[in-house]
């Protein structure tokens, strides 16, 4: 708040001049409004307050819109009578003075006349404060008598001032934002308003209680703080109750800012886990903007070279507010928006764009449910423009004097304070949204929208579209930001800019085109592979310094010449992406000889294009940490085959739970199997980023797909042996035995025994069904008339021998041929162990498996009537093929299910146990508790310094349902998971199976209609997209105390037990008549509306 106290308040020049502190408050005020509103202000007077109020009166009466106007009265009677006193002590100041009390009064109350319920929030707010102010008038004499009591006069009208700052701020809105904020603003306020209610009732009592006494005494004694000769007991005991009187309003303006501070924090920190957006946006910005700090002029071309982003960026208004940058997969596109990012928050710290604009990102990124959707879009940005809000109030400091104008206007200038006006409105939707986290786009949109028109420049920058889910995210996404660009113009032009990159795919570039992106004044940026040359050779010489290559444990001692070759070469190869060049020097600078590094430069020796280059680099990955220990490799090998294949992005500590499960003892042991360093990057070397918070991910969207396609990572083997430890882990006895003890599950909790449970019980089915359907090679020889194609279609595709001779283009195609069959046939011999060995474990893992949930599996026979036979019936000549179909009709029966029964596990044996471990680990530990200090397993001592968090993640509270995401990602807090649990008792569901929000549906058939018509609109003109699923039959939650009634839904219940009593808070405008629900009073106010009223 404006209002600051401290032992300065006590000091004698507080007092010493009314009228200067008064002005001083005044000016503080004024510094605040907008310029347009300064001169109306200055010229406002008592007299145009009422005859304002006259003519309100009027119109109200000629519609018959009464609204009770005498609550005013009192407030206007305690300004009158302030305006009289300050007449009798500043008779040259009272105007200027009191006008800042008539001026916002007069504003207020005319911008709220065109809103019935700001209209009347108004008017109870006055109501309210009146009735704390005394008519000052009778207090006349007090006052030019008595300088203490004028302290009492200051600090009322810095009261009033308060009051109307708070009013001013939100109603000099635009009209169209103010009636979007006012309701949750106004409740918002209302501790404020309280808190001013007993500050003017601390004046009031004070000037009551001395000021009666000053006028039985008369005048003639001096109540300053020069002692008199002979004081009077009058004197000592005004003296004592003003001491008294200032450290009581002190001290309650010192603990009502310290818990509004709290209550903002907390309300911030819950809108925050509401919105429930990973950190992962924050985190990848990070590690961008780190990846330029060694080369930080790289990639300014940009703006320097292509002026349409330059205008975007800096003029005013920008020839364009929306603009697409697009270029080839690999070319650093995903750095260059953050730099353009980085350099708006430079232009604004310069003044070069206003100080106050606000910048957002996002970054898609494929295969991540959290980063590739249109929700996920909203949501990161949601989540940065309310983390931008300042909720600490820059006057919590004291002032010298407590006066309030430096915090007005400084609050005016203050970044942060225009987003902070916002975070009722989010809290507002937090509780009416019916769930702990935000479930939908539609849910964001009004937040998004109210945060785009307060922020008079907003700046967005989204990269990666091409990476999203699905084409229908992609349009979602370009066609909201594209129509709020487009809203925003007709207020302000440039106001909110907006700026796409991604590849030119053609989803990308057919949502553009959709959608107007670029606009009529602006044009598509088209990046150039040349425009990345100069960087890449500052980026490869800046590798090759002293200092860069000593990081990496190598000194090569290049001279000049062999630093230009090898910046020619790369440069060269590299062809304008970036992540080439990146590659090729993590490739070339593990090199173990200056010999090796230059031979690997020669013309036609580094590796022809970014497939082969991962490849190559898995090579010397291999070579050096062979030369550690196989185990070293074979342990990379197997992660980097994890990150591949996974059927959702792993955890970090998930990896570390497949690691830490002895297949051969059927025992998890993290204490003693888990990898325990914290540079991984020294094991999986520059293909991965290991980010904070658990999260581990490939350098970047290009390296999965290659990656599966390198001599060193087979697909169907890693496939194959996913499927096989899902299998096994979920046939251990802690899962599958009848007789499992309470007292074994508290041992096995600390030793990670359920880590990997969230993983193995949501995906065993799929990798089942990808050895099903994609790994015939493992179990099956092809057919000899395919060898060719199939040799070209495994992960054997590339070999040492191709790198070297890929280069002689005119040896015979014939000779080629040849030495691929033969090749083929060589490896095809040497894996046939290995084949034989996965084939053997998971038929193995398959049985028991099998024999495990016996009872739970659906019969073989008869098959489901729709089951695919066409890959399992390969499988028929194979041991395990009875128990193989029968697995694979269960997973059928079961996927072919309702939403309701594919959101369970689908293994009632299974189901019971993972939530028996999980209720036991809610109910016993922390993510602080001590970890691997159990007594079976070889699980340490308890001196260990292991966590629950580094074996379990951070969140402990998981959602029951199997495709929900907060099965696996889970909460912090039990409320929090409770109460997203009510989200899923919505009984519409998406006709499409295959969405993600199938499994959460929708609590009204027009929210599921409207979803169809957004997501899928192939959709929207077929009867069966709309059929009405009947509701879950359940007993209603909510009782009637006072009756049997029950209801669903607890806002049914509230208007139901008001009808109880009698209560109709909700008034029909028109004509008066109360309602006790709210949509009552709105369907009745539809028949004025329909007979012209």
């Amino acid at each position: 708040m404006a209002q600051s106290f401290g032992d300065a308040a006590l000091r004698p020049d507080l007092h010493d001049d009314l009228g200067d502190a008064l002005i001083q408050s005044a000016d503080g005020f004024k510094a605040i409004l907008d310029t347009k509103h300064v001169a109306s202000f200055e010229k406002a007077t008592s007299h145009s307050v009422y005859a304002d109020l006259h003519t309100i009166q009027s119109q109200q009466q000629e519609k018959r819109t009464m609204m009770n106007l005498s609550r005013v009265q009192m407030f206007l009677e305690g300004m009158d009578g302030l305006q009289e006193v300050l007449w009798e002590l500043e008779p040259a100041r009272a105007m200027d003075i009191m006008a800042c009390v008539w001026g916002p009064m007069r504003f207020l109350l005319n911008t709220t006349n065109i809103s019935e319920k700001a209209f009347d929030h108004m008017l109870d707010a006055y109501q309210r404060l009146g009735a704390e102010i005394l008519p000052l008038s009778q207090y006349k004499k007090f006052f030019t008598d008595s300088q203490d009591a004028r302290t009492c006069l200051l600090n009322l009208y810095r009261d009033v001032l308060e009051f109307h700052r708070l009013a001013y701020k939100l109603f000099s809105l635009r009209t169209t934002l103010w009636t979007k904020l006012h309701r949750a603003s106004w409740k918002d306020l209302e501790t404020t308003f309280a808190h001013l209610e007993g500050t003017l009732r601390l004046h009031a009592d004070f000037i009551r209680t001395h000021g009666c006494g000053r006028g039985l005494l008369g005048g003639g004694v001096d109540s300053g703080f020069a002692s008199p000769p002979t004081p009077t007991a009058y004197t000592l005991d005004l003296r004592r109750g003003r001491q008294q009187y200032e450290a009581a309003y002190a001290a309650a303006w010192r603990r009502f800012r310290r818990a509004e501070q709290d209550r903002r924090t907390e309300q911030k920190t819950k809108i925050l886990k509401w919105i429930a957006a990973p950190n992962k946006t924050e985190t990848l910005h990070e590690s961008f903007v780190r990846a330029r700090t060694r080369c930080p002029d790289s990639g300014r071309w940009l703006y320097k070279r292509h002026d349409a982003v330059s205008n975007w960026m800096r003029e005013d208004p920008p020839r364009d507010s929306t603009l697409w940058v697009h270029g080839p997969r690999g070319m650093g596109k995903t750095v260059l928006a953050s730099l353009v990012v980085v350099r708006l928050r430079e232009l604004a710290r310069e003044g070069r764009i206003p100080e106050d604009a606000q910048v957002a990102y996002f970054y898609c990124q494929e295969g991540d449910q959290d980063m590739a959707t249109y929700l996920g879009i909203l949501r990161g940005i949601l989540h940065q423009l309310v983390s931008a809000a300042d909720v600490l109030d820059p006057d919590y400091s004291d002032h010298d004097d407590g006066a309030p104008p430096r915090g007005a206007a400084g609050r005016n200038n203050n970044n942060n304070n225009n987003n902070a006006a916002i975070l009722p409105l989010c809290a507002d939707k937090v509780v009416n949204s019916g769930g702990s986290s935000l479930g939908s786009p539609e849910a964001a949109l009004p937040l998004l929208e109210a945060f785009f028109d307060i922020n008079p420049r907003q700046y967005l920058v989204i990269d990666g579209l091409d990476e999203c889910a699905a084409a229908t995210e992609v349009q979602q996404a370009v066609g909201f930001l594209a129509a709020q660009v487009a809203r925003c113009e007709d207020v302000s032009q440039g106001s909110l800019r907006v700026l796409f990159t991604s590849q030119p795919t053609a989803d990308v570039r057919r949502a553009m085109a959709k959608h107007g992106v670029p606009g009529e004044a602006g044009r598509e940026v088209e990046l150039d592979a040349r425009d990345n040359a100069h960087d890449i050779r500052a980026y490869v010489r800046m590798r090759l310094t002293p200092e860069q290559t000593l990081k990496a444990d190598r000194d090569f001692n290049l001279s000049a010449d062999n630093v230009q070759d090898i910046e020619d070469q790369v440069t060269a190869q590299s062809e304008g992406l970036f992540l080439y060049a990146v590659l090729a020097m993590e490739h070339l600078i593990k090199q173990m000889t200056k010999k090796d590094l230059l031979d690997c430069v020669r013309p036609g020796m580094l590796p022809d294009g970014i497939s082969q280059l991962y490849d190559t680099l898995l090579g010397t990955l291999k070579n050096n940490l062979t030369r550690l220990s196989s185990n070293h490799w074979a342990k990379a090998k197997l992660l980097l085959g994890f990150l591949v294949c996974a059927h959702r992005p792993l955890k970090w500590h998930e990896i570390q739970a497949i690691l830490a499960f002895d297949r051969a003892r059927d025992t998890v042991d993290f204490d003693l199997n888990m990898i325990r360093t914290d540079k991984v990057a020294d094991l999986l070397g520059s293909l991965v980023q290991v980010l904070p918070g658990d999260n581990i991910r490939l350098i970047h969207s290009t390296a999965k797909s290659h990656l599966a396609n390198t001599e060193h990572i087979n697909v169907e083997f890693v496939q194959c042996d996913l499927a096989t430890i899902c299998l096994r882990y979920l046939s251990l006895r802690c899962f599958a035995a009848e007789d499992y003890t309470e007292a074994e599950r508290l041992e096995h909790i600390p030793l990670g025994y359920f880590s990997f449970q969230d993983y193995a019980a949501s995906q065993w089915y799929k990798h089942v069904a990808s050895v099903v359907t994609s790994c015939k090679m493992v179990f099956l020889p092809p057919p000899p008339s395919s060898s060719y194609s199939s040799f070209s279609s495994t992960s054997l595709s590339f070999s040492p021998h191709d790198v070297q001779h890929q280069h002689h283009p005119l040896q015979h195609h014939q000779y080629q041929h040849n030495t691929h069959l033969v090749s083929y046939a060589a490896a095809a011999a040497a894996e046939q162990p290995r084949r034989d060995d996965y084939a053997r474990e998971f038929a193995s893992a398959l049985a028991r498996f099998a024999a495990a949930y016996d009872a739970d599996l659906r019969p073989p026979s008869p098959p489901h009537p729709d089951l695919p036979l066409d890959d399992v019936s390969a499988y028929a000549a194979l041991p395990f093929y009875p128990a193989l179909f029968r697995v694979w009709n269960h997973i059928y029966a079961h996927q072919a299910s309702s939403v309701d029964e594919r959101n369970k596990i689908g293994l009632p044996r299974l189901e019971a146990a993972v939530q028996l471990h999980r209720a036991a680990i809610e109910r016993d530990f922390r993510p602080s508790s001590r970890a691997g200090t159990g007594t079976g397993g070889g699980g340490g001592g308890g001196g260990g310094t292991d966590t629950m968090e580094q074996y379990y993640g951070p969140n402990l509270f998981k959602c029951q349902r199997l495709l929900c995401r907060f099965f696996h990602q889970g909460f912090d807090a039990r409320r929090d998971r409770d109460a997203h649990h009510g989200r899923h008792d919505r009984p519409y569901r998406c006709p499409v199976d295959t969405c993600g929000f199938a499994p959460v549906g929708f609590s009204s058939n027009k929210d599921r209609e409207r979803h169809v018509r957004n997501y899928h609109p192939e959709l929207s003109d077929g009867p069966s997209a709309f059929l009405q699923l009947s509701r879950r039959v359940e007993a209603a939650r909510f009782r009637c105390k006072m009756c049997p009634k029950t209801f669903t839904r607890n806002i049914n219940l509230k208007g139901h037990e008001r009808s109880h009593f009698g209560e109709r808070p909700y008034a029909c405008p028109n004509c008066g008549k109360a309602f006790a629900r709210l949509n009552d009073c709105r369907r009745h106010e539809r028949i004025h509306a329909r007979k012209g009223s």
